[in-house]
């Protein structure tokens, strides 16, 4: 179980966010926030899901509890080699909606000749 200030860190670090950024959207201050970060004060429940929502993970994920639950990811663990799922999908949104549906129409094509295959 990852401990929820590394955890914290790690979140606001990967999206690039100040301390100040991240106390701004909590609307506290950012020595309160970094309190946190040093593991000095106890992150409110409320905080934990403002976070989960800015970063878009579950409160479990911030928590450190580990995704047991079927279509559960991680998606800032590396997906294939050091690109993580949250790059794929960010690459995916930057792309436009015929390009977008091409790619869904080819993973689809490569999910089923892979079953083909077997």
């Amino acid at each position: 179980m990852a401990d929820v200030s590394v955890m914290i860190k790690s979140l606001r670090e990967n999206n690039h966010l100040k301390q100040r950024q991240v106390a701004d959207y909590l609307g506290i201050s950012q020595q309160a926030y970094s309190y946190y970060e040093l593991d000095k004060r106890e992150l409110p429940s409320r905080h934990v899901i403002n976070l989960a929502k800015l970063y878009k993970v579950s409160a479990d994920y911030i928590l450190g509890v580990e995704p047991g639950y079927v279509g559960s990811y991680d998606l800032n663990s590396k997906y294939v080699h050091d690109i993580s799922l949250k790059e794929v999908i960010n690459n995916l949104e930057k792309l436009n909606k015929a390009n977008r549906q091409e790619v869904v129409k080819y993973l689809s094509y490569l999910g089923n000749t892979q079953t083909k295959h077997k």
